[in-house]
């Protein structure tokens, strides 16, 4: 179910007073009075979920990502101050902050040691326009990891729109990842702020076995990892030109992508 809808428009035609509704990006609650409003123009979303529950988001083409809380977002550690890491969210827009704590058992004699260029995968917990954005790697529900947290630098980031991101993340009838995962297991992790982390095996590092000058390299370690290597390129290559097809050419766009890794 989808329909055009701008900012000022109900969101709530079609939707019964018994559904139970979770929103997404692009929509609104106020405090208040507990009404949800649009905020952007764009397709309305309506994905069923179990029983009466219903996900509602707007569905846009916007480049620019806008904070919401909730968000699972992957971001990039710039710098510290404080107790706090700075971090991108995308390019050019303002930085977050992820506070050294927001960590599962983080204390001060026990606080994360989080690189400048690393990649971590957070959810918003503050976005008030008036203050600092915050993000934090803690599971709400049960204080825990719960997948959230630094990622591994053998991984590969890339970007996508955000159109793309919201459709990998949200619609379940999209097959673009089961297309992969029939191809190769791999590790991803996908912010709706539009950028992706993935990784295949060992991902981009190039490990070989510590010799000395009378030792043999470990030539079987080698090959494992350059091809580990090349299927995260070609892995991450097929997740962007999916952004320009339809779900019918998936099968096409992985062929192609994974084009000269069958013999590796």
């Amino acid at each position: 179910m989808s329909r055009i809808i701008i900012p000022g428009d109900s969101l709530l035609k079609g939707i019964s007073e018994e559904d139970e509704i979770t929103i997404g990006p692009g929509i609104y609650k106020t405090p208040k009075t507990q009404e949800i409003i649009p905020q952007q123009a764009g397709y309305l979303k309506v994905i069923e979920k179990k029983g009466n529950d219903k996900l509602l988001f707007i569905e846009s083409n916007s480049k620019r990502y806008i904070p919401r809380v909730n968000d699972l977002v992957v971001g990039v550690v710039t710098g510290t101050f404080g107790d706090f890491f700075k971090v991108s969210l995308q390019d050019n827009s303002q930085q977050v902050q992820l506070s050294m704590m927001a960590f599962p058992n983080a204390s001060k004699k026990n606080r994360p040691n989080l690189k400048v260029g690393q990649a971590v995968y957070a959810r918003i917990s503050e976005a008030n326009p008036e203050v600092d954005i915050e993000i934090e790697c803690i599971d709400p529900e049960t204080g825990k990891e719960g997948g959230f947290g630094p990622l591994d630098e053998s991984g590969f980031l890339f970007h996508v729109n955000l159109n793309f991101a919201r459709e990998l993340l949200f619609n379940k009838s999209c097959i673009f990842l089961e297309k992969l995962a029939a191809k190769c297991p791999f590790e991803i992790a996908i912010g709706i702020n539009g950028r992706i982390w993935i990784k295949v095996g060992e991902g981009l590092s190039k490990k070989t076995t510590e010799t000395k000058e009378e030792e043999d390299v470990d030539m079987d370690k080698s090959d494992v990892s350059f091809k580990d290597m090349m299927l995260t390129l070609a892995a991450a290559n097929y997740l962007q030109a999916c952004q320009r097809i339809t779900q019918d050419k998936a099968d096409a766009a992985l062929k192609n992508a994974f084009k000269g890794t069958g013999n590796l």
